[in-house]
C-alpha cells in the first residue's frame, strides 16, 4: 500500500469513527419525540394529534427542502457543514427544552428537518469519495450512526424522561452536538479540495428512470417497515403486556440485536441489493405478524429479534442501494434518498394506524405484508430492467 492509499484508509476510519455519534445524534432528535408526544401534549395542553406535528413538519422538512439545502451545501467544505449543521441542531433542541411556545418549537423542528438530509448526505458522500474498494461496507459501517439514531431514540427518550419530564433528553440533546461538533472541527480529516458535481448533473439523476424507481422502492420499503415499527412501543405494552420499564429495555434491545442486521446488510449490499431487499423485506413481513399474534414475552422473543435484524437491514440496504445508484452525484442521490425515506415513514405510519384502527394490534402485520408485495414487485421489475440493458449491451459489444 503506497502513502496516498495509506493515507485514505486512515482517513476513512477517522471519518467513520467521528459520523457515527454525530449522525446517531441529529437521527435521533427526528425520532425522539415519538415517545414523549403525549407527555409533551400534556405539559403543553394540546391535543396529541397538535403534538404529533413536530413530527410530521420535521419529516415534510427533510422530505421538501432537504434535496435544495444539500445543494447549497455542497458548495462548502464537509468539515463546516457538519460543524453548522450541528449547530442548528443544538439551536433547536434547547429551544424544546426551553420555551413552551408551540409555534417556535415547530420552527426548530422545521430548520432541523430541512438540515437533516444534508448532514447525512455530505457525510456520506465523503465516505464513498476514501472507500477505494468495498464501498457498500464501508457505506454500511457509515450507516450504524443512522440505524442507532432511528433504533436507539425512542427507548433513550422514554428512559431519560420517566424520571424527570419529557425536557430532560432535550438538554441531553442540545449539549451532545455541540461536543461533537467541538471534536468534528478539531479532528475531522483536511480531506483536500473537491469539486462536486455540478446543480445540472445532480439534478439530472431526477431524469434517470432507473433512479427514480429506485427511489419508489425506498418509498415502498421504509412504508413498510415503519408501518409496524411506529406502533411497536404500543404492541410491547397493550398486547405483549410490559410495563414502561419494560417496554424501554425492549426497545433497546430491538435496537442492539439490529445492529447485526447493519453488519448483514453490508455484507451483501454490494453484490445483489435488489434480492437481499426483497429477502429482507418478505422476512420482516412475516415477524411483525408472528409477533403481533404472540401472547406474552417469550412467546414473541424470537419474531421481534428478527423483526430487530431485518428492520435494521432494510435502513442499511435502501441507504447502500440508492447511493450506488446514484453513484455520479453521491451526496444528492443520498438526500433524495433520505427525503423518500421520510416519505415513506409518513405513509407506513398512516397505513400502519388504520389497520390498527381496522383489525386491532393483532393485525398490525395486514399493512407491512401488503406494502411488502409493493416493494417484491418494484425490486423484481428494476431486476428485470437491469437484465435486459445487460443483454442490450451484450448484444451490441458482439455485433
Amino acid at each position: 500500500m503506497n502513502a496516498l492509499a495509506h493515507r485514505r484508509e486512515a482517513d476513512l476510519k477517522r471519518v467513520l469513527l467521528l459520523l457515527a455519534p454525530a449522525i446517531a445524534i441529529v437521527v435521533g432528535t427526528e425520532f425522539i419525540v415519538v415517545g414523549l408526544l403525549q407527555r409533551i401534549a400534556i405539559d403543553l395542553g394540546i391535543s396529541l394529534a397538535t403534538a404529533g406535528q413536530l413530527t410530521a413538519l420535521f419529516a415534510l422538512a427533510a422530505a421538501i427542502a432537504g434535496p435544495f439545502v444539500t445543494l447549497f451545501a455542497g458548495r462548502f467544505a464537509t468539515r463546516n457543514v457538519l460543524v453548522a449543521i450541528l449547530a442548528i441542531y443544538a439551536v433547536g433542541n434547547a429551544v424544546m427544552a426551553l420555551t413552551s411556545s408551540f409555534p417556535l418549537m415547530l420552527l426548530a423542528r422545521i430548520a432541523q428537518g430541512a438540515a437533516l438530509p444534508a448532514f447525512i448526505s455530505v457525510g456520506t458522500a465523503e465516505v464513498g469519495r476514501l472507500a477505494v474498494a468495498g464501498k457498500g461496507k464501508a457505506l454500511a459501517r457509515a450507516n450504524l450512526g443512522f440505524v442507532l439514531g432511528v433504533l436507539i431514540a425512542l427507548p433513550a427518550g422514554i428512559a431519560l424522561a420517566e424520571g424527570a419530564n419529557w425536557r430532560l433528553p432535550f438538554v441531553v440533546l442540545t449539549a451532545a452536538p455541540l461536543i461533537v461538533a467541538a471534536t468534528l472541527a478539531t479532528l475531522f480529516p483536511d480531506t483536500g479540495p473537491h469539486v462536486p458535481p455540478s446543480t445540472a448533473h445532480q439534478l439530472g439523476l431526477l431524469r434517470n428512470g432507473t433512479f427514480i424507481t429506485h427511489l419508489a422502492l425506498s418509498i415502498a420499503l421504509m412504508a413498510a417497515m415503519f408501518s409496524a415499527y411506529t406502533y411497536l412501543g404500543v404492541l410491547l405494552e397493550s398486547a405483549i403486556g410490559l410495563d414502561a420499564d419494560g417496554v424501554a429495555l425492549a426497545l433497546l434491545a430491538f435496537g442492539i440485536i439490529g445492529l447485526g442486521g447493519n453488519a448483514i446488510a453490508g455484507r451483501v449490499a454490494d453484490r445483489a441489493p435488489l434480492l437481499a431487499t426483497a429477502v429482507m423485506v418478505t422476512t420482516l413481513a412475516i415477524s411483525v405478524i408472528a409477533a403481533s399474534r404472540s401472547h406474552g414475552l417469550l412467546k414473541a422473543a424470537v419474531p421481534l429479534a428478527i423483526w430487530g435484524l431485518t428492520h435494521t437491514a432494510g435502513i442499511t440496504l435502501s441507504q447502500i442501494r440508492v447511493t450506488l445508484a446514484g453513484a455520479g452525484a453521491p451526496a444528492f442521490a443520498m438526500t433524495l434518498n433520505v427525503s423518500a425515506a421520510n416519505l415513506g415513514i409518513a405513509l407506513g405510519a398512516s397505513a400502519g394506524g388504520w389497520a390498527v384502527d381496522q383489525w386491532g394490534l393483532p393485525m398490525l402485520g395486514v399493512a407491512p405484508g401488503m406494502l411488502a408485495l409493493l416493494v417484491l414487485l418494484i425490486a423484481y421489475g428494476l431486476a428485470n430492467a437491469a437484465g435486459l440493458r445487460l443483454r442490450f449491451r451484450r448484444a451490441r459489444a458482439e455485433a
